[in-house]
């Protein structure tokens, strides 16, 4: 019964990406000249997506991390029904050897609005809550996203040469064509060859702190259970301010300073203005909070469950040899 009712409901939830689908072929073939099929797939295709709604609302309700995700892919699918048809008509005219200079034109500011929107509504876009529930798949997220965008950047690059050089100089366009694919694939690479490092790098510090916080609530133990006289004790100098374990707070104040430098950066790109943090800088003071909190005689466990959450997100892309 089980396996019925959730092939039921992804069924259901079929109907929006088929919807989706006719709308774009529908318009493709309107500007293609098929006019009356055109129509009927566009308004055939939103009849269909209409029809998925309803699973749609019992699919998001199912899960509160759901709803957010959502929202990026309808932004995504909004800027694409606009830019993404010019280069899929352009290059099937490219097979067919029809494609004229005007074709390579559109392809090109196609693609480069598709760069602009992915750089720009990736991070403006991101879900604000449950950002560390959130955190292994906005770290995916930030890594597809980019590699997309670089992606059609280069391949706005490419349009554009198209467009100016295809009638006069077509073999060295081939090869500088050729060249920026190799390029896009390089640079996909790098993209997330730095994901996986900096979620290794940010795994190891993590480890280092909860070490660092075992070994001063180890230390805190042994002063609450220590035999020694009290005024052995202040003889002994352990109950000066921070005395008794000003080693260990250090420590400890040392890794997080290590680990917030990982968290601040962006995963993406080097580019912090264009790129997309590991965590918002709200998040991070709310952990650094607790932290510093949890060293200064406060209760460890807060700061505690917000690192082992950081480490379970990147422990899938831990690889050291990144």
């Amino acid at each position: 019964m089980t396996a019925v009712r959730i092939v039921r409901t992804y069924g259901q939830l079929a109907l929006l990406p088929l919807g989706l689908a006719s709308i774009m072929s529908g318009d493709l073939l309107f500007r293609d000249g098929q006019r009356v099929l055109g129509m009927f797939l566009f308004i055939g295709g939103w009849v269909v997506a209409f029809s998925g709604m309803p699973a749609l609302n019992r699919y998001l309700k199912a899960n509160h991390l759901r709803e957010g995700v959502l929202k990026i892919f309808v932004i995504l699918f909004i800027v694409g029904s606009f830019a993404v048809p010019g280069p899929i008509v352009s290059l099937v005219k490219v097979f067919d050897g029809t494609a004229q200079q005007v074709n390579y034109r559109q392809a090109a500011l196609s693609l480069a609005l598709i760069y602009i929107g992915l750089t720009i509504l990736s991070r403006v876009a991101e879900p604000k809550d449950h950002v560390l529930e959130r955190l292994a798949s906005r770290v995916q997220r930030a890594a597809v996203f980019r590699a997309l965008a670089n992606v059609t950047g280069i391949f706005a690059v490419v349009a554009f040469l198209g467009a100016r050089f295809v009638a006069t100089h077509p073999v060295p366009l081939i090869s500088t064509g050729l060249t920026l694919v190799v390029a896009a694939a390089v640079v996909t690479h790098k993209t997330f060859a730095r994901a996986r490092k900096l979620c290794t790098q940010i795994h190891a510090d993590t480890q280092t702190l909860l070490r660092d916080f075992d070994e001063l609530d180890q230390a805190r133990s042994r002063s609450t259970t220590g035999t020694a006289k009290p005024w052995i004790r202040r003889l002994c100098g352990e109950w000066k301010a921070g005395g008794v374990h000003a080693d260990e707070q250090k420590a400890a104040l040392r890794a997080w300073d290590t680990v917030k430098l990982g968290l601040s950066t962006p995963v993406d790109t080097g580019y912090r203005s264009i790129g997309l943090p590991f965590l918002p800088d709200e998040v991070v003071a709310e952990i650094e909070a607790k932290v510093r909190t949890a060293v200064h005689g406060g209760r460890i466990g807060p700061a505690r469950a917000d690192l082992q959450a950081i480490q379970r997100a990147c422990s899938g892309r831990v690889d050291i040899l990144a």
